[in-house]
């Protein structure tokens, strides 16, 4: 009932509803402004109509009938008794343009004096104000308040027009009294109100009688279908009741089947209903059995089977098939049996293996002899052997697949003397003759001279592990200095005090800290405390900032108070701490809180650093994509501990878009040296995230080609040679493992390899016509940088986009429109830690309004970074909006973009795929909290976005 509710009841009262706005939003409201209308229109006409008195008699004194005297006197006499309206009492006036008034029908007080100060009673000067309006354009509307036609001592609003006469420069005019109209619309609307309740009430009791015909109907609907219900939940009861496994088959399809058959293959019903018969029959049933349950109907009788179980493995049933006829269609009844429990004892059993497969591990069971074979093998280990069916490894000799003839003899030694092997680590040569390493136990389970050696197996592909092993081995060295110093005392890491007094001047505290070799002094007072402390940084800023000369005292530039940490204090600590506060030196003081040195960050920075310059070396050294390869598995390698350490997000992109610089200015030298030099000059750019410098570990190509224009001859060969640079470009970095991009916006793609002239098109284009495609390119392609070439090319491309937003101001408005639109990540308003479970976040999805805000404003003030950081850095300095709405937003996207980089590493060492979706259950209550607030802010950003640029809603 309560969907019939929803359906007829509702739709019907908001319809009466409806009718009724209607008359009482737009049509009264319609009406009333056509009788305002029709009321001014009138008073205009009645005034032409005067006016036209005036224009017969200034025309017989141009005829020299009358003087002028005689015309305009005739001309007063006949329109001062000029009248209309309801009593007769409506009429004209005459002023000149002093303004005296020339005649008045009921205020002959007033005739021939200068109304320049009469005033009504709300201060208007109305004459002055006639005469202004007809002066602008000779005619006009003015409002005022006046006596109530004769009657001087009633005061009421009035809507007059005036018209100039030229010829004797005199304003003549009328007017309507609101009073009159409103009244009139009064009594209009009260029609308007009586005819509605009359429709309204007609239209409810037809609806009435609408309803209550369908609450018939639906109560009588219901009764079939609770009845209907009623049998089916008997017949599924009955069903269900069986200890056997019922399936019902439509055209090979699976129809129907009980809660048995989804316990036996571990699929939930639901996913069984459609599924084909062919999906869960095993392929290592023989082919008589497979070609059966292959046609179009199976044959009623009895069959011993194996069924797929989900997960992997299979269970042996009894299957006893029979047809029927199921509205008009010929179907298949099967009832299935579980026979695995009288199989051989000396197999494992179903629920073992699917056990081992929910595990994700590869399980097998071979014989080991010299005819061995591998009798049976999950999808995991039949993957892990570098097969794709379970057909192509029937002959296969387990043993046969060990890489070492050594290994081969020691596993059968182990297994005829012991019975089994545990997590022995052996190689393996794959169907493609690669090489994997492998983990792999064996228990026999029988061993006699009929069947020979029959094993249960569990492999375990560890070939990656091992490769991280190696690779770690290789780099700890450079990777231990930073790791050790991160997290020793920071008084191991301090340098002497360097200080001054505060009042020395400007120009002897900087020949002083040259002359020191150091970039920052502290300050103390005349009794030696320290008061603030001055850097590089503020010397070359403060002093320009603040319009200072050389002979001002230094205390004016020092930062003060002045933050201090311990010399207990972890380097790490330290590190936070100049992080939090934005500084670079940090004075320690010992346990008696004395200052006993600076703590410079860029100096443990510069250590990190050290280690990426390894890699980069050894990429601008590097010969071949293998190489390459490694060295990026080396990245991640170094990466893991920064992230974990909670280093800055300014300096983990600094360190990822170094990296991916560095790969890909080598790649094209190799490219390059491969296919010979280039015909033209040419710029490879980044894009999107590249483009942004917002790598992260999981972060596909975004790149593309500009190259110099060419004579239209030249052109087909000019960019044969970058498509085949940048197909052979973008196949090492996927290699490497930079992956394809999915949307194809690569400079292999032929649309984004093209001549400066093309690409000045496209942008143009995108611009002139934000269209939401041309949009989404738009905010792709405009976040671009040069990696490689000439990179005057992106200047002139960039200098492209600021000239035609010039043109096409729309375009940030659109621009804007998408910011404010773009619906931000939420997280459940209950969110409990108990209920965690059920909420994803996508990351990137999250960080998406803010790199939109920063490229909003960026555009809007022509501002060259590409970085979302620096954007927004800009944008601060330069006071485009309040320094703390940007200082939260730098500060939610630093927290979503750490908050990427850790999902991506815990995922990394899980072995599971990259993603940007973070699963709220792997989060403390406290980090669920800061993350429901970071993103609870964002819209407030958008609504800025809003104000700014005057977005309609």
């Amino acid at each position: 009932m309560k969907r019939f509710y929803l359906k007829i009841i509702i739709p019907t009262i908001l319809s009466i509803l409806l009718f009724i706005l209607t008359i009482f939003l737009i049509i009264i409201p319609r009406f009333q402004q056509n009788i305002m209308n029709g009321k001014r229109e009138m008073i205009k006409e009645l005034t032409n109509s005067a006016w036209s008195i005036l224009s017969k008699y200034e025309n017989d004194e141009r005829d020299g009938l009358l003087s002028r005297g005689e015309a305009q006197e005739t001309a007063i006499s006949r329109i001062q008794y000029l009248r209309y309206g309801e009593e007769n009492k409506d009429y004209f006036w005459i002023t000149d343009m002093t303004p005296v008034m020339i005649v008045h029908p009921y205020r002959n007080d007033l005739n021939g004096k200068d109304l320049t100060n009469f005033q009504d009673p709300h201060g208007k000067k109305m004459f002055v104000e006639f005469v202004e309006t007809v002066k602008k354009s000779e005619h006009g509307y003015v409002d005022y308040m006046w006596q109530w036609k004769d009657d001087s001592l009633h005061i009421v609003p009035k809507l007059s027009y005036v018209k100039l006469f030229k010829p004797w420069n005199w304003v003549i005019g009328t007017g309507i009294y609101i009073e009159d109209a409103k009244k009139e619309i009064t009594e209009m609307t009260r029609r308007m109100v009586w005819i509605s309740v009359g429709i309204s009430i007609l239209i409810a009791f037809l609806l009435f009688y609408i309803i209550k015909q369908s609450l018939n109907i639906e109560r009588k609907r219901r009764e079939a279908e609770d009845e209907l219900q009623r049998s089916k939940e008997k017949y599924l009861t009955l069903v269900e009741a069986a200890t056997e496994g019922l399936i019902m088959l439509i055209d090979r399809k699976i129809s129907f089947a009980n809660a048995v058959i989804s316990k036996m293959t571990g699929y939930d019903t639901k996913e069984l209903i459609d599924l084909p018969l062919d999906e869960i029959i095993s392929k290592n049933n023989n082919s008589d059995i497979i070609e059966i349950f292959s046609g179009n109907t199976i044959k009623g009788g009895k069959f011993e089977l194996n069924l797929n179980r989900k997960n992997g493995g299979f269970v042996e049933v009894l299957v006893t098939s029979s047809t029927a006829v199921f509205y008009g269609k010929d179907v298949n009844i099967i009832i299935v049996k579980d026979i695995s429990s009288e199989a051989n004892p000396g197999f494992s059993s179903v629920d073992y293996q699917q056990l081992i497969s929910t595990l994700n591990v590869g399980f097998f069971k071979a014989s080991i002899d010299k005819k061995g074979k591998i009798i049976f093998a999950n999808e995991t280990a039949i993957k892990i052997l570098g097969f794709n069916h379970l057909d192509e490894l029937a002959e296969i000799n387990i043993l046969g697949l060990l890489a070492s003839s050594e290994d081969r003899k020691s596993v059968r030694a182990s297994l005829v003397e012991d019975g089994f092997i545990k997590n022995k680590v052996l190689k393996i040569q794959k169907k493609d003759g690669s090489i994997a390493v492998v983990a792999i136990s064996l228990i026999v389970l029988n061993n006699t001279s009929d069947d020979g050696i029959i094993c249960d197996g569990i492999i375990d592909d560890i070939t990656i592990h091992e490769s991280e092993k190696s690779i770690s081995n290789e780099v700890i060295a450079s990777l231990k200095a930073s790791e050790f110093q991160i997290g020793q005392a920071v008084a191991s890491y301090v340098k002497p005090v360097i200080s001054i007094n505060a009042e020395v001047e400007l120009e002897e505290l900087i020949q002083f800290i040259a002359r020191k070799k150091a970039d920052y002094a502290m300050l103390t007072n005349k009794t030696g405390d320290y008061i603030g402390i001055i850097t590089n940084t503020d010397v070359q800023k403060r002093i320009l900032q603040l319009k200072l000369k050389l002979d001002n005292p230094a205390y004016l530039i020092m930062s003060s108070p002045v933050i201090y940490t311990t010399q207990d204090a972890t380097v790490f600590e330290a590190m936070y701490l100049c992080e939090e506060h934005e500084i670079h030196h940090l004075p320690v003081k010992n346990n008696k809180g004395e200052i006993t040195g600076v703590f410079n960050v860029e100096t443990i920075w510069q250590d990190i650093l050290n280690s990426l310059s390894f890699l980069i070396a050894k990429i601008q050294i590097a010969e071949t994509p293998e190489a390459l390869k490694q060295i990026y598995a080396q990245l991640l390698v170094l990466i893991k501990p920064l992230i974990k350490s909670e280093l800055s997000v300014k300096n983990l992109t600094a360190i990822t878009s170094a990296f991916s610089d560095a790969a890909i200015k080598r790649i094209i030298e190799l490219t390059i040296s491969e296919i010979g030099e280039a015909p033209v000059d040419f710029s490879f750019i980044c894009l999107g995230s590249e483009g942004r410098k917002e790598e992260t570990l999981f972060t596909d190509q975004d790149n593309a080609i500009i190259y110099a224009d060419v004579p239209k001859e030249k052109e087909n060969h000019t960019r044969a040679y970058f498509l085949k640079l940048g197909e052979k470009v973008c196949y090492v970095l996927n290699y490497m493992g930079y992956s394809y991009c999915k949307g194809n916006i690569m400079a292999q793609n032929p649309q984004w390899c093209v001549s400066l002239t093309e690409w000045k098109k496209y942008f143009a284009h995108w611009i002139a016509t934000p269209e939401p495609q041309n949009l989404l390119d738009a905010t792709i392609f405009f976040d671009f940088r040069n990696c490689y070439g000439d990179e005057s090319l992106a200047i002139s491309l960039r200098n492209t986009i600021n000239h035609a937003i010039e043109e096409y101001p729309t375009f940030l408005y659109h621009l804007a429109h998408n910011t404010y639109y773009t619906k931000p990540q939420q997280l459940s308003s209950n969110l409990l830690s108990s209920d965690k479970s059920a909420d994803t976040v996508d990351l990137k999805s999250a960080l998406a309004p803010i790199i939109m805000f920063a490229r909003t404003y960026a555009f809007q003030h022509k501002i060259l970074a590409t970085s979302t950081r620096e954007r927004l850095e800009v944008i601060k300095e330069k006071r485009i909006v309040n320094n703390s709405t940007v200082d939260e937003v730098l500060f939610i996207y630093n927290f979503l973009m750490k908050l990427r980089y850790r999902n991506q590493v815990d995922l990394l060492e899980k072995k599971l795929p990259y993603s940007n979706s973070l699963n709220v259950r792997d989060m403390i209550d406290i980090e669920v909290y800061m993350l429901k607030k970071a993103l609870s802010m964002i819209p407030e950003f958008q609504n800025k976005v809003k104000l700014d640029f005057r977005i309609a809603t």
